[in-house]
């Protein structure tokens, strides 16, 4: 580790019996941009490192919702206020106490919107003043400016056995990313869903999978330790909110045998985009072809741990 002269106490670590602390090594802290609210804890640092470097994925109006740093709700639209609005619909009960990211101005509109529910953060790049007024009310409500922090080209953990380290993945998600495999060729809106999705699933626990239609996640599943379980409880999700079908499925590891392709089949998919690597590669392949699926590889695999 570097020096500590810039040594921050925080009230505790993940929970109260744990002390905790941030060594700060950068001019802009997160403190300073800081507008009202409670102290940021140890747990809301975590959340909002994992959340604005899901956000920094997005160039158009954007929204995320996030709970104990996986995205629960994330949508684009071409207004903030309808972004916002896709991403809590996404999943109204997780959303509950989350921390809500944004890419563009906060006006009084959206404030509103934010307002009629709790939210531990909000963070976004600027905030008009009759906003601040709507939102500073909640004193509790912990408001932050975008730090728009440089970001760093490696990566580092504490380990029992030393710091390990990695390269940022700097990958562009984009049309370049995906390789068609099977026949069908997606749409201009499913080819766009595919890649919200994929910047979605970036940013996700492993096994993980995103639903998405119209840059909007309908289900999502992460944190799972096989990827069948992460796609039920995607579905199981998208069932609960939403009748939207078609749609499409990003995933960020390889599903190895057919029966997952086959469960999104039968709920109504019509493109999924994977990694390759499996030995069942071309079973995939001829499942998609036969199912007139839209199947595509990508160029990289996006686990996260």
């Amino acid at each position: 580790m570097k020096n500590k002269d810039n040594k921050i106490k925080l009230r505790y670590g993940e929970n109260p019996n744990q002390k905790a602390y941030l060594i700060n090594f950068s001019k802009n802290s997160i403190f300073n941009f800081q507008i009202s609210g409670k102290k940021i804890s140890y747990n809301n640092l975590i959340d909002l490192d994992s959340g604005l470097k899901c956000l920094d994925e997005f160039n158009e109006p954007t929204s995320i919702i996030l709970k104990h740093t996986n995205p629960c709700g994330v949508a684009s639209a071409r207004k903030i206020e309808d972004a916002f609005l896709k991403s809590y619909k996404s999943n109204p009960k997780s959303a509950f106490g989350g921390v809500v990211f944004l890419n563009r101005k906060v006006n009084s509109i959206l404030a509103k919107k934010i307002f009629r529910n709790f939210y531990e953060i909000i963070i976004a790049p600027e905030y008009d003043k009759k906003a601040l007024e709507i939102l500073m009310t909640k004193k509790n409500l912990i408001l932050l400016k975008n730090p728009n922090i440089k970001k760093k080209q490696i990566e580092y953990k504490s380990t029992l056995f030393g710091e390990i380290y990695q390269t940022i993945d700097i990958e562009p998600i984009n049309k370049k990313f995906l390789s068609l495999v099977s026949k069908k060729i997606g749409s201009k809106n499913t080819v766009d869903d595919l890649i919200f999705s994929l910047k979605v699933v970036k940013h996700l626990s492993s096994n993980a999978i995103v639903l998405s239609k119209n840059k909007q996640t309908l289900g999502l599943g992460h944190g799972q330790t096989n990827r069948v379980d992460a796609l039920n409880f995607a579905l199981k999700n998208m069932n609960k909110y939403f009748k939207k079908k078609p749609f499409v499925c990003a995933s960020d590891g390889f599903f190895p045998f057919t029966d997952s392709i086959s469960l999104l089949n039968k709920n109504g998919c019509r493109a999924l985009a994977q990694p390759n690597g499996s030995i069942n590669d071309k079973k995939i392949m001829s499942f998609a072809i036969r199912n007139k699926m839209s199947l595509y590889f990508i160029k990289n695999r996006l686990f996260k741990h």
